[in-house]
């Protein structure tokens, strides 16, 4: 695992694939890999987000991401394959609920069911714990979301209390259950804020005021 961090862009790469601090391409990238139907069930943006990637979602998930010096919004991280330099998915920390640090994500639909989901989530608590110096980071699903829970149970994280019920951005609620994930370690980039711009639940995420 090679790191490789400045003030404004936290980067962690492994034999088979980057997580980076997302700039302007990769977070368009990002959003594209969760507009689909199935993401969609979990995710429960707004309609006109949506259908707003709708026309470019192919080009985009198809696009190979170069190095970005500039990041779009440093609450999004960006999973890329190191092979061919196209999106995998996103992790996203946020801070929304009384300053405790949040996380979801999601994968791109061609690397969904492989196993990658504890992968996604174990570099975004390396994030959140060494690079953004969180001790504690915590994570909501929804109750069913069967793939979710075990991706976060397999990163490392454990069961823990949270809100019960949870307003998706289409006005849908939902039970949530949540797990957190309590690490001390050297910390490599310092203290690090999220901001509260994005929030989620396992994943679901949505727009609030800064």
């Amino acid at each position: 695992m090679r790191v490789t961090c400045s003030k404004k862009l936290h980067v962690i790469e492994t034999d088979e694939v980057v997580i980076r601090t997302a700039g302007y391409w990769s977070l368009r990238a990002a959003e594209a890999a969760g507009i689909d139907e199935q993401a969609q069930r979990w995710l429960g943006w707004p309609s006109d987000v949506v259908r707003g990637y709708e026309s470019s979602r192919d080009e985009l998930l198809n696009r190979e991401l170069d190095d970005e010096s500039d990041p779009a919004d440093p609450n999004w991280f960006a999973l890329i394959n190191r092979r061919n330099r196209r999106i995998m998915g996103a992790v996203v920390i946020a801070s929304p609920r009384s300053n405790r640090p949040e996380i979801g994500g999601y994968l791109a639909p061609h690397y969904r069911g492989q196993g990658l989901g504890a992968q996604l989530f174990m570099l975004g608590s390396i994030l959140a714990h060494a690079h953004l110096g969180l001790p504690d980071i915590y994570a909501g699903t929804e109750v069913g979301n069967f793939a979710c829970r075990q991706s976060l149970l397999k990163a490392g994280f454990t069961p823990t209390d949270g809100p019960a019920k949870h307003t998706l951005p289409d006005g849908r609620v939902v039970s949530g259950e949540w797990f957190r994930s309590a690490v001390t370690c050297e910390v490599i980039c310092g203290s690090w804020r999220p901001r509260s711009r994005w929030w989620h639940l396992g994943g679901n995420s949505h727009r609030v005021p800064d």
